[in-house]
């Protein structure tokens, strides 16, 4: 074996060590076409539900991990069956304002009664949570279906919440259940 200096050929074209590195690039971003085609369609959630609604997340994401598909396929689903049970008309959205949020306006009037005294603001529990959003990638169709539910009175949000607490529950109770499916997919091969 001959022996030879690794460092000969250094010696033979001597240069500065840094010239020998190589300098940056910037990396291109991967093109994101299939991210703006689908996009996550998202609803921000009432204060009073985000505990449900972080249950409900847990569970899609449990059911995704245990059947190894997505958060947003077990999503779709759920949000399929709920739909679709609505309309039928075996699920039914009775909304109904609840007092700490009714508005209404005030008009004053004269009248002859016994002096009133100004009632006491109510302290309020100041809760720091952030804003929740719960969103998924299902389609304009789904979406245009919740918000046609939803209609101008209630949450988007509290509506979502409510369809996807009665899919998981009818899925605990056995009511409904998952289906794997294969999905086939095609190549095309152009010869030229």
């Amino acid at each position: 074996m001959t022996h030879r200096n690794a460092l000969d050929r250094l010696k033979e074209s001597a240069q500065d060590p840094i010239q020998t590195i190589p300098s940056a690039e910037r990396k291109k971003r991967k093109p994101r076409n299939w991210d703006r085609e689908n996009p996550v369609i998202s609803y921000f959630i009432p204060a009073p539900l985000t505990e449900r609604a972080k249950e409900i997340r847990e569970s899609i994401l449990a059911l995704a991990q245990y059947h190894m598909t997505t958060a947003t396929s077990v999503a779709t689903a759920l949000m399929n069956y709920a739909l679709r049970d609505a309309g039928k008309g075996k699920l039914k959205l009775d909304p109904r304002p609840a007092p700490q949020r009714r508005k209404m306006t005030l008009v004053l009037e004269d009248t002859k009664e016994w002096p009133r005294e100004i009632p006491q603001t109510q302290v309020r529990q100041v809760r720091k949570t952030r804003k929740m959003y719960l969103g998924y990638r299902w389609s304009r169709d789904v979406d245009t279906q919740i918000k046609s539910l939803a209609g101008s009175y209630v949450p988007v949000g509290e509506v979502v919440v409510f369809l996807l607490n009665h899919a998981l529950t009818e899925y605990k109770n056995g009511n409904c259940t998952f289906r794997e499916t294969t999905i086939a997919l095609a190549q095309e091969v152009e010869i030229t």
